[in-house]
């Protein structure tokens, strides 16, 4: 009960986990601590325990999180639809920017940068994210460096440019989208 005599709904591990991507998206892996969540969730951190041994399991459930949730699940959704490659591609570009995850990239990969076991997944995450654009630009036609050269051109206007810029009026990031796509697909990079 809280001071008001109230029950508290329980927490979930995942509330605890979408609380520490929330705060590490806000203000870096540093500021992930028990107490800081525990007080984001207006909880005692005797909570945090029931799901969690301590803050590392805590971060290595966020890596895995971020890892399946942002890209093993959104390409699985893609995958699903049955599009042809291009169409793929356009689909991949809007669920990108409807689940927000771009916004979650920039600080994984900034703790990754300090922190080996971060390093290990966002290397993982990256190569199946590098493979599945690559196989649709295959799919397309281009082969060998052009397929890569793509591929990873998609990824960093998709997960790193949306950090790097303010974000445009609905309307613009759409006309972006649809001339990005179009560059990348056309038969020769212009």
């Amino acid at each position: 009960m809280d001071v008001h005599g109230t029950h508290k709904p329980r927490l979930t591990r995942q509330d605890w986990i979408d609380a520490g991507i929330e705060l590490l998206a806000q203000a870096g892996v540093g500021a992930v601590t028990v107490d800081r969540l525990a007080t984001n969730l207006d909880i005692t951190r005797g909570s945090f325990y029931h799901h969690f041994v301590d803050r590392e399991d805590l971060l290595r459930a966020m890596l895995e999180h971020w890892a399946q949730q942002w890209t093993y699940t959104v390409r699985e959704q893609i995958a699903s639809l049955g599009l042809d490659p291009g169409t793929t591609l356009f689909a991949l570009m809007k669920l990108i920017r409807s689940n927000r995850a771009a916004d979650y990239d920039a600080p994984i990969r900034s703790w990754a940068l300090h922190d080996p076991v971060a390093r290990a997944v966002v290397n993982e995450v990256d190569e199946a994210r590098l493979a599945f654009i690559q196989t649709q630009f295959e799919a397309l036609g281009c082969t060998g460096l052009d397929a890569e050269n793509r591929a990873r051109l998609y990824l960093h206007y998709e997960m790193a440019a949306p950090a790097m810029f303010a974000g445009p009026t609905p309307e613009r990031d759409e006309q972006l989208l649809t001339e990005r796509h179009r560059l990348l697909t056309s038969a020769q990079l212009e």
